[in-house]
C-alpha cells in the first residue's frame, strides 16, 4: 500500500488507452477499499482523486473514475470517511467543475444522503443548494431539477426553516406543471402545504393536506397523517366562510373520525362552545411552530378558540354588550371588542358595534330570517290545527294529554337535573359559555326563573334542560335572572332594566313572542325518538283558523274573528309547536272534513306569528312581519292540500317567472368601487341565494355508459340543456358530452360551457367542435395547476396531432404576458374536402378555484378576443370542470356586452340563468365577488383605449388623458400594498428614495448566499406585453448594494441591463461595472470582466463577462455574458424603443434589468412606451390605460399625470415616423396629432424628453 502514489503516476505516464487506463486505475482503488478501516484509506483516496483530475488523464477516464468512486466505493466506506473523501472530490474538482457537472451534482447527492441520516437537515440543504441546476453545457431535465428543488425545500423544512424552504418551493413551481412524475407532484404538494402551514395560511394548508390524503399513490399512514393535519389546520384557521366549508369537508370524511382531532373538529363544525378543557386537550396534537404566540398575546389556539365561541355566540344572541362578550370568551371586554370588530371588518363576522351603548348586534342571513318565518308560520298552522281536533274530539284530546301529562311527570321524576317546582315555576339553566368562570357551584351560573301565570296549563321540559331550545313564554311570563357573581351591581342594575323594559314592550306589542327557533330543523327529527319536546299537560283552546290557499307544498291560514279576549290570544303564543306528535295519531281525522274549511276569514283579530327569541341587551324594534308566509310542506298524510300557486314574501323571487333578480344600475356600481366600504359581505349574502341543487333532470349524464364520460361526480350536464352529438353507427350512447348551452345577451345558445377533454372524451371534444363548427376557445386553465391534471394537451406543440378521424395542425402561436392565441386548423378524414379554422384563446393567469389578484389581465384578455370574434357560431368555453372559472368568465362576457346597450346589470338573474343551464356555474363566493369587482373596472374603462386608426385621424380620444388618469389614481387607492422586506431594519438603508420601495408580492428575492446580506434588494419584476422576457426594474445601485445588484443578475437570468439615463458618481454613486476593457472589479464571488465597449450616437453598448468564484477552491464554477446598453442622447428614445423591441424578439426566457438612477421615473415610462407600441402594432389598439394599470400593481410611483398624457404623443411620434405606411387613412391636416417629422424624432417628443 505505500506505493500508491507510484502506481497512480505510473498509470498516468504509461500512455494507457482510455479502457486499460481505467481498468488500471479500479484495480488499485480495490486494494484501496479491501480494507477500510486502516487509518490510511482516507488518505490513498485523496492521492486517488489528485490523480484522477489531473489534466493528463483524459475526460472521458476522469468523468467515468469519479462516478464509480462515489456510487461503487465509498458507500463501503463509514459516513465520517465518506464525508471527508466526498468533499475533497468537490474541492479537487471545483477548478474544473464546468467539465465534471455530473460529477458535482452526483457527489453532493453523496453527501446529502449522509447529512440527512445523520438528521443535519440544513447542511444536507447547503450542500445541495451547490448542485450545478442551470448548466450551459448540458441541459437538465425537468424532472431532476424539479426533484433537487424539492429535496431541498423538504430539508429546510425538517430544519424548521420555513422561509429558505419557500425560496427553493418558488422555483420548484415554475418546473411542476411540466412534470408527468406523480411521485413529484405529490411531493411539491406536500412541501407547499407544509409551507402554508408555516406562514399559518391555515385554510389554504387545510386544503392541500387533505387533497394529500385522497391521493392512493400515497401509503395509508402517510394518508392518515395528512388527514389529521388537515383538521389541525382546519381548527386553527380564523373563523369566517372559508373555515367553514373547509370544516364540512373534513366533518363528513368519515376516516375524520380516527383521528385523535376528531372531538375538537365535531364542536367546531356545530358551532358548539369549546372550553378550556377541550382546548388544553387538542393542545397536545400542535407542532411547535402552532403553538406560537400571535401579537394581541393569544398563541394561534387560543385565538382560534376565541373567534371561533364569538362565532358561537352569534348563533344564540341577537345583541350582547362587551361586558357579558368579553365574560363569555374569557378575556378583557376591550379585547372582545377590538377583536369582533376586526371579524366583521374581514367579513368574517355579520354584525356591527355600537360604540355608545358598547353594544355588539349580530346579524343573521336573510336564509336563516326566512327559515325562522317559515317555522313560525309552522307552528301556528300547528295550534290551529289542534284547535280544531280539539272541537271535532274533545273527549279523545282530554284522555290523550292525560297520558302525556302522566308521562311527563314520568321523565321528570327520573331526570337528573334539578326538580321543578310545583308551582308551576321551571328552572332553565343556559348553556354555560364563560369558560373562565366554569365551576361546579350552581350558583356561579346565571339561570332563568320561567313562571308560567296561564291558570289552566304549565309547561315542563322532558329532558335535556340546558339546551338551546327553551321553552316558549307568553306575554304574562315573568322573566327574573338571579344575581351573577362575576358582575358588578351597576351591570346588573343595567341588565335587569334592560330585561324590564322589553317585558313592558314585549306586553303591549301585539306580534311579541319569545321563542326561540334557531336550528329547530336539527332538533325536530332527534325530539320524536329522545323526547326534547316541551308539551303541555292539557290542550289549550285556540280561536279558529280557515284556509286561504289549497297549495300541497305550503299552507296560507288566516285568522276568523273571535269574540275572544286579548288574553286568550295570548294563549296562542303559548302554545308548543311540537306538540303535534302526540296528537296527529289520531286515526279518525279527516282535514277533509267542512269543520276545517267552513269558517269564514276576517283580518280583524290577526294572530301574531313567533319571532326569533334570543337574549335582549338592548331591546331592537323589528318591523311587524307579514301573515301570509312560505312555509315547508307537512309532512302528515293527514294533511293533505291542494296545488296553488308559489309566492314568496322576502323581494327576491319574482312571482311571475321564479328568476333571482338584483338589477344595478351602472352609475351605482361605480361608487362601489371607489368606496371605502366596498359591499362585499352584501355580494356574498347575494350569492348565497342562487340555487347549489340540481333543478333538471340528468338522465342522460348518470347513464353507467356515460358515466366515465364525466370529470366529476357531481358536475353533468342537465338534458335540456346538454350538447347533443351526432350518434355513431356503432356506439348507441356516442350523443354525449359533457358540455352545456349558455344564453348570452340578446343570444340563445350563444356560448358552451364544457368540461375540459380527458383521453376518454378527446374524440367527442372534436366532434362537437366540427358538428357545430366552433371557430372559438375560450381556454380558462393551464394544463396542470398544483400538481394536478386539468386538462389533457388537445392541440399539437408542432406538426400535427391525430385523433381518429380528425387531423389537427397548429398554424400559428402568438405568446403574451398572461396570455396565448393558438391558430387550429382541423382536417376530417370522412369530409376530405372541408377544412375548419379554430382560434384558441388561453388564458394563463387564474388560478382554480380561486381569483386573480388583479382584474385588467382578463379584462385586456377578453378585449383581444372580442377584438376578433365574428357573432356566427357558439363560444366554447372550458376550464377544467366547465363551471367555476367558465361561469365567470361567460357572465363577464355577457354583462359587459349588456353594459355597451343599457345603464343596468343584473349579475345575480344572469348567475341563476346559467344555473338553469349547467350547475355551479361561478363555483365560489370569492369568483362572484371577483366578477362583480371585474364588472366595475371593465365599465368603468370601457371607453379607455381606442382603435390605432381613429386615434392617428380624429382631434380627441373617447376619454381624455386628465379623465384617464384620475381614474387610474383611483383604482390605485384600492389596491394594497406590503413592504414588509423593504422595511426591514436590515434593508432600509438599501433604498436610494424612502418613498420607492419594492412590494413584497412583486419583488425578486436574492437566492446566492453572500455573508452579511439579505435578500432584498430594492427591484420590481414587471411583465413585457409578450411572454418573454420579463423586465426587471431597479435603482441605481448604491455603493454599498452593488454585490446585491450583481447578485439580482445572476439569481435572475439577467442577460441585458439597459441603463435609461446618465450617472453622475458622487458618495453614493459608483460605477458598478469595470470602465476599462480587460479590466476586472470583484464583488463578493463575482468577478466582473469588461470585454468590450463601443458607442454610437444613440447608445454605449458594453460586453461583460460575470464570473461567480468558489471561494474555498478560488475556481469559476460559471460564466456568464451580460450586456449593457445606456442612452447616450435621450432625444433618440423613440429609435432606442424600435432597436430594443427588435432586438427582444430574439431572447429565450432571459430577463432585462430596466435601470434609471431611483428605480421609478425614467424605468416606468421606458416599461410603458415599449408595452404600449408593443401591443399596438399587435392589436392595431392604443390603450395605455391597461398598460400602466398593470405597471402600477407592481410599484405604485409608476407615471406621473404629466408622463401619462406624454405617453400618447410619443405614441402618435412612433406611428408617424415609423407606422405611417400602415395606415389607411392618413391623418387629416386639421389633426392636432399631425407634428412635422424631424430627423430622428419629432420636436414635440423631445419636448417630452426634456420634462422627464
Amino acid at each position: 500500500m505505500a506505493n500508491i502514489a507510484e502506481q497512480l503516476q505510473q498509470a498516468v505516464n504509461k500512455g494507457l488507452s482510455h479502457k486499460e487506463l481505467i481498468d488500471k486505475f479500479k484495480s488499485i482503488l480495490d486494494e484501496i477499499i479491501k480494507d477500510p478501516k486502516q487509518p490510511q484509506t482516507v488518505d490513498y483516496l485523496k492521492k486517488f482523486l489528485d490523480a484522477v483530475v489531473d489534466d493528463k488523464i483524459v475526460l472521458v477516464a476522469s468523468r467515468q473514475l469519479l462516478t464509480d468512486l462515489c456510487t461503487s466505493y465509498l458507500t463501503r466506506l463509514s459516513s465520517e470517511q465518506a464525508k471527508e473523501v466526498a468533499l475533497y472530490a468537490l474541492e479537487r474538482i471545483a477548478a474544473r467543475a464546468i467539465s465534471f457537472e455530473d460529477q458535482v451534482g452526483l457527489y453532493r447527492n453523496f453527501l446529502a444522503d449522509i447529512y440527512e441520516r445523520e438528521e443535519n437537515w440544513r447542511e444536507a440543504a447547503k450542500v445541495l443548494c451547490g448542485a450545478p441546476l442551470e448548466s450551459a453545457q448540458k441541459p437538465l431535465s425537468s424532472d431532476y431539477k424539479l426533484k433537487t428543488y424539492l429535496r431541498i425545500a423538504r430539508l429546510y423544512l425538517e430544519d424548521d426553516d420555513p422561509v429558505q424552504a419557500e425560496v427553493f418551493i418558488n422555483r420548484a413551481s415554475l418546473l411542476q406543471n411540466e412534470t408527468r412524475d406523480e411521485e413529484l407532484q405529490i411531493l411539491y404538494r406536500a412541501c407547499y402545504a407544509r409551507i402554508l402551514d408555516y406562514k399559518r395560511k391555515f385554510v389554504e394548508a387545510a386544503q392541500r393536506y387533505n387533497e394529500l390524503s385522497l391521493k392512493s399513490i400515497v401509503s395509508g399512514d402517510e394518508r392518515m397523517k395528512a388527514l389529521d393535519n388537515a383538521l389541525i389546520c382546519a381548527i386553527l384557521a380564523p373563523a369566517g366562510p372559508h373555515r367553514s366549508r373547509m370544516l364540512g369537508t373534513l366533518f363528513k370524511d368519515e376516516r375524520s373520525q380516527r383521528s385523535p382531532a376528531h372531538s375538537m373538529l365535531n364542536k367546531m363544525y356545530l358551532e358548539r362552545i369549546i372550553s378550556p378543557h377541550d382546548a388544553k386537550q387538542f393542545e397536545s396534537l400542535l407542532s411547535e411552530h402552532q403553538k406560537a404566540t400571535t401579537p394581541d398575546g393569544y398563541t394561534i389556539l387560543q385565538r382560534a378558540v376565541i373567534e371561533h365561541n364569538l362565532v358561537a355566540v352569534s348563533k344564540i344572541y341577537t345583541n350582547i354588550t362587551f361586558a357579558e362578550l368579553g365574560g363569555l370568551l374569557g378575556i378583557p371586554s376591550e379585547k372582545s371588542e377590538k377583536i369582533a370588530s376586526q371579524m366583521i371588518s374581514e367579513g368574517r363576522l355579520s354584525g356591527f358595534v355600537d360604540q355608545i351603548e358598547s353594544v355588539l348586534h349580530f346579524q343573521a342571513s336573510e336564509q336563516l330570517a326566512q327559515w325562522d318565518r317559515r317555522i313560525e308560520s309552522f307552528c301556528v298552522q300547528v295550534n290551529q290545527v289542534l284547535d280544531k281536533i280539539q272541537a271535532v274530539h274533545p273527549d279523545w284530546c282530554q284522555k290523550t294529554m292525560a297520558l302525556v301529562e302522566a308521562k311527563i311527570n314520568a321523565a321528570t321524576n327520573d331526570d337528573d337535573d334539578t326538580p321543578i317546582a310545583e308551582t308551576n315555576t321551571t328552572t332553565v339553566k343556559p348553556m354555560d359559555i364563560n369558560n373562565n368562570h366554569t365551576t361546579n357551584n350552581d350558583n356561579n351560573r346565571r339561570s332563568v326563573t320561567v313562571s308560567i301565570t296561564d291558570d289552566k296549563h304549565h309547561y315542563q321540559p322532558l329532558s335535556r334542560r340546558s339546551e338551546r331550545i327553551q321553552p316558549p313564554m307568553n306575554t304574562t311570563t315573568l322573566v327574573q335572572y338571579t344575581s351573577n357573581p362575576s358582575l358588578s351591581d351597576q351591570q346588573e342594575q343595567n341588565r335587569q332594566h334592560h330585561h324590564h323594559h322589553h317585558h313592558q314592550q314585549t306586553t303591549n306589542d301585539e306580534e311579541a313572542s319569545t321563542y326561540s327557533f334557531r336550528n329547530v330543523t336539527k332538533k325536530l327529527q332527534h325530539a320524536k325518538s329522545s323526547g326534547e319536546l316541551y308539551q303541555p299537560s292539557a290542550p289549550l283552546p285556540l280561536p279558529p283558523m280557515t284556509k286561504i290557499n289549497n297549495d300541497e307544498n305550503e299552507i296560507k291560514y288566516q285568522p276568523q274573528h273571535s269574540s275572544e279576549s286579548p288574553q286568550s290570544s295570548t294563549s296562542i303564543r303559548t302554545r308548543a309547536a311540537t306538540t303535534v306528535v302526540p296528537i296527529l295519531t289520531h286515526p279518525t281525522i279527516n282535514t277533509s272534513d267542512e269543520t276545517f274549511n267552513s269558517i269564514s276569514t276576517s283580518s280583524s283579530n290577526k294572530i301574531p306569528l313567533w319571532k326569533r327569541f334570543k337574549k335582549i341587551i338592548a331591546p331592537n324594534k323589528r318591523s311587524k312581519e307579514n301573515s301570509s308566509i312560505k312555509v315547508p310542506t307537512l309532512q302528515f298524510n293527514e294533511l293533505s292540500t291542494n296545488e296553488i300557486n308559489r309566492t314568496v314574501t322576502d323581494g327576491v323571487i319574482n312571482n311571475n317567472n321564479n328568476l333571482l333578480q338584483n338589477p344595478l344600475k351602472l352609475s351605482e356600481l361605480r361608487t362601489w368601487l371607489f368606496s371605502k366600504s366596498f359591499p362585499e359581505q352584501r355580494i356574498r349574502d347575494e350569492y348565497e341565494k342562487l340555487p347549489t341543487e340540481p333543478l333538471h333532470s340528468k338522465t342522460f349524464a348518470f347513464r353507467p355508459e356515460n358515466k366515465l364520460k364525466n370529470r366529476f361526480n357531481a358536475i353533468e350536464p342537465y338534458d335540456h340543456s346538454r350538447v347533443v352529438l351526432k350518434t355513431l353507427s356503432n356506439d348507441p350512447s356516442s350523443d354525449y358530452i359533457n358540455a352545456s348551452y349558455i344564453d348570452g345577451y340578446r343570444a340563445s345558445k350563444l356560448y358552451i360551457a364544457a368540461q375540459a377533454p380527458t383521453d376518454t372524451t378527446l374524440y367527442d371534444f372534436y366532434r362537437m367542435i366540427w358538428q357545430l363548427r366552433i371557430q372559438t376557445i375560450i381556454m380558462v386553465t393551464r394544463l396542470f395547476e398544483d400538481g394536478k391534471h386539468k386538462c389533457i394537451q388537445y392541440w399539437p406543440d408542432e406538426g400535427e396531432k391525430r385523433v381518429n378521424d380528425f387531423k389537427i395542425r397548429i398554424d400559428n402561436e402568438e405568446k403574451y404576458a398572461d396570455y396565448t392565441i393558438r391558430k387550429l386548423i382541423i382536417y376530417n378524414q370522412s369530409e376530405p374536402s372541408d377544412v375548419l379554422q379554430v382560434k384558441q384563446y388561453h388564458f394563463l393567469s387564474w388560478p382554480d378555484h380561486g381569483c386573480l389578484s388583479l382584474c385588467t389581465p382578463l379584462l385586456d384578455f377578453r378585449q383581444r378576443f372580442r377584438a376578433d370574434y365574428k357573432p356566427t357560431n357558439p363560444i366554447l368555453v372550458h376550464c377544467s370542470a366547465g363551471v367555476g372559472r367558465s361561469g365567470t368568465f361567460i357572465a363577464l362576457d355577457s354583462l359587459l356586452e349588456r353594459a355597451k346597450h343599457q345603464d343596468t346589470i343584473d349579475v345575480l338573474e344572469f348567475t341563476y340563468r346559467m344555473r338553469q343551464n349547467r350547475v355551479y356555474m361561478i363555483q365560489t363566493a370569492d369568483q362572484y365577488v371577483f366578477l362583480y369587482r371585474t364588472l366595475i373596472e371593465g365599465i368603468l374603462t370601457m371607453d379607455a383605449s381606442i382603435s390605432l386608426q381613429e386615434f392617428m385621424t380624429t382631434r380627441k380620444l373617447h376619454m381624455d388623458a386628465k379623465s384617464q388618469y384620475k381614474l387610474l389614481e383611483q383604482l390605485q387607492s384600492t389596491v394594497e400594498f406590503s413592504y414588509q422586506g423593504a422595511l426591514d431594519p436590515a434593508n432600509v438603508h438599501k433604498n436610494r428614495v424612502e418613498t420607492i420601495l419594492a412590494p413584497d408580492n412583486s419583488r425578486p428575492y436574492l437566492m446566492t448566499q453572500v455573508e452579511k446580506t439579505t435578500d432584498y434588494i430594492n427591484a420590481v419584476f414587471v411583465n413585457s406585453y409578450r411572454q418573454t422576457p420579463n423586465y426587471i426594474v431597479t435603482q441605481y445601485p448604491l455603493s454599498h448594494t452593488c454585490i446585491d445588484f450583481w447578485r439580482l443578475v445572476y439569481d435572475h437570468n439577467v442577460s441585458i441591463i439597459m441603463l435609461l439615463e446618465p450617472i453622475l458618481r458622487d458618495s453614493k454613486t459608483i460605477y458598478y461595472w469595470p470602465t476599462g476593457v480587460g479590466h476586472v472589479i470583484s464583488y463578493g464571488p463575482f468577478d466582473i470582466v469588461m470585454m468590450s465597449q463601443k458607442e454610437d450616437e444613440q447608445l454605449i453598448e458594453r460586453v461583460f463577462e460575470l464570473k461567480y468564484i468558489n471561494k474555498n477552491t478560488f475556481a469559476t464554477d460559471r460564466t456568464r455574458t451580460i450586456r449593457q446598453f445606456q442612452i447616450k442622447d435621450s432625444s433618440y428614445l423613440l429609435i432606442i424603443v424600435k432597436r430594443f423591441l427588435k432586438e427582444m424578439r430574439t431572447f429565450n426566457g432571459q430577463n432585462v434589468i430596466l435601470q434609471c438612477l431611483n428605480g421609478a421615473t425614467w424605468s416606468g415610462y421606458f416599461a410603458a412606451l415599449c408595452n404600449s407600441i408593443d401591443k399596438m402594432q399587435t392589436e392595431q389598439i392604443v390603450d395605455p390605460f391597461k398598460i400602466v394599470r398593470l405597471l402600477r400593481f407592481t410599484r405604485p410611483q409608476f407615471i406621473d399625470q404629466d408622463q401619462y398624457e406624454n405617453l400618447f404623443v410619443s405614441i402618435r411620434d412612433y406611428v408617424q415616423q415609423y407606422m405611417s405606411a400602415t395606415l389607411t387613412h392618413r391623418p387629416s391636416e386639421n389633426s392636432f396629432y399631425v407634428e412635422p417629422s424631424g430627423e430622428h424624432q419629432s420636436t414635440t417628443t423631445n419636448r417630452v424628453i426634456q420634462r422627464l
